[in-house]
């Protein structure tokens, strides 16, 4: 599977530039590679003047793709090139000739920039095909991620579909009061969206089961704890039976129990192993619901620097003495652009580095009183879950269906029954923030190494 994702300003830019009217047009997209994604940098729009037109087709002149080159090799960029067929409305596809360019392309580009991949792309009016180059052989494009307040999910393969939608995905009547609400494009492209859940405790619980009933089919579920019995006042779907089981394998069997053909990728693991951040990144939306500030930091890394829309969530109770004094949650929903959760305060970093040592560091450390963290169990209730896991749900609701800009701050107040949003600006000094899109270069895997990774955020 490999995507393309791209800021919403970059595509609206790239679509007017090559659909601005009845004839072929070129650019390239510079992207970052990240795992299965590539990350749109930036755009280079070839003007007329820079093209050469053929009886059928259209070229870049050979000082216009130098200069491109030159400054791919220089800032570690891939190349995706990009045209247009402005005539091609429903569905698109590589002409003989595109394919022809390709391949001399690929030679070229074997001599200029060895073992580099070399992507392509051509728009039509309502549909997008992509490839990749591997050397002299090319995989698909799986879809176009478009991020921003609402995302876009376009189909990779030019099949038919409508704006704002990868290819039509036909629902029963279980969907209808949905359709009804948000329309047969939104529900599409929650069926079509790829979700990871990180984190299935009693927010993330919730937050699965609610995405198995919106009708999301593609799903990473990733948790390494097993099902106690202090869990089962909170824990969707929990039963006594259920202890000792691993939390992943519950909320898998409740998923198919609403959604039995859904593809389940369950990872029983903690989210700084590799496997799991593999599954993580692989995501069109993301999901933390954790409840460790080392957690929190690892997933805010991999969202910032893999351009991945995420979801953060979760709840608190001030109760000392049995006797609640303050109660409420937090919802924050990261895209491209976006303060990240160090800039809005939502992890400690002490707490986070003390988390990601090892055991025997821990048990050191905790024995001459040096953890500034506690193990003490937290209060928790499954209402004040299930709000902050319904408002969570909501903002993925928005991002795929656009009835609204998604918020980025969302907090909720029990004691005062307020939902309300929190504005945060980004820190300019963040150095989070200024990792955003650089993919595999971020090194995020170095978290899965045991012991603290001497480079965590300043």
């Amino acid at each position: 599977m490999s995507v393309l994702v791209i800021a919403d300003d970059l595509w609206s830019r790239l679509r007017d530039h090559l659909l601005a009217d009845r004839e072929e047009r070129a650019g390239f997209l510079l992207a970052r590679s990240a795992g299965p994604r590539l990350i749109v940098r930036d755009l280079v729009l070839i003007p007329d003047d820079q093209l050469e037109r053929g009886t059928d087709s259209v070229s870049v002149t050979p000082p216009a793709l130098v200069d491109v080159m030159n400054r791919a090799v220089r800032e570690d960029m891939i190349i995706v090139e990009a045209h247009s067929h402005p005539q091609s409305w429903e569905t698109v596809r590589f002409s003989d000739l595109d394919d022809q360019g390709q391949r001399e392309m690929v030679v070229y580009l074997a001599d200029v920039m060895p073992g580099r991949t070399y992507g392509a792309i051509v728009v039509g009016q309502s549909a997008v095909a992509g490839r990749l180059w591997h050397g002299r052989r090319w995989t698909p494009l799986d879809h176009v991620l478009v991020t921003g307040p609402h995302i876009e999910l376009w189909s990779g393969d030019g099949s038919p579909m409508t704006r704002n939608s990868r290819a039509s995905v036909r629902h029963s009547d279980r969907y209808d009061r949905q359709v009804r609400a948000f329309g047969q494009q939104g529900q599409s492209k929650i069926a079509r969206c790829r979700v990871a859940v990180v984190g299935e405790g009693g927010i993330g619980s919730i937050v699965t089961v609610q995405l198995a009933h919106l009708g999301v089919r593609d799903i990473a579920l990733i948790d390494a704890d097993r099902v106690e019995e202090s869990n089962l006042n909170r824990l969707a779907g929990a039963t006594p039976s259920d202890v000792g089981q691993l939390k992943v394998d519950l909320a898998e069997v409740q998923f198919r129990r609403v959604s039995p053909v859904a593809s389940i990728c369950s990872v029983p693991e903690e989210i700084r192993t590799e496997s799991a951040l593999e599954a993580a990144q692989s995501a069109d939306v993301l999901f933390g619901c954790v409840d460790t500030d080392s957690g929190r930091l690892i997933l805010n890394e991999l969202a910032v620097t893999h351009a991945i829309p995420y979801i953060d969530c979760g709840s608190g109770i001030d109760a000392p003495d049995g006797r609640m004094s303050a109660a409420g949650g937090q919802v924050v929903v990261w895209v491209p652009g976006r303060p990240c959760l160090l800039c809005c305060g939502e992890i400690d970093r002490a707490i986070a580095a003390e988390e990601l040592e090892s055991e025997d560091l821990r048990a050191f450390r905790r024995g001459r009183g040096y953890i500034s963290g506690s193990d003490t169990p937290e209060p928790s209730v499954i209402s004040l879950n299930g709000t902050v896991a319904s408002l969570a749900v909501t903002e993925f609701i928005a991002l795929l269906t656009g009835f609204r800009p998604a918020n980025h701050y969302t907090y909720y107040d029990m004691f005062n029954q307020r939902v309300g949003q929190r504005l945060v600006k980004r820190n300019p000094l963040c150095f989070t923030c200024s990792t955003e899109g650089t993919g595999d270069s971020a090194n995020v895997k170095r978290y899965s190494r045991i012991a603290v990774p001497m480079d965590l955020p300043a």
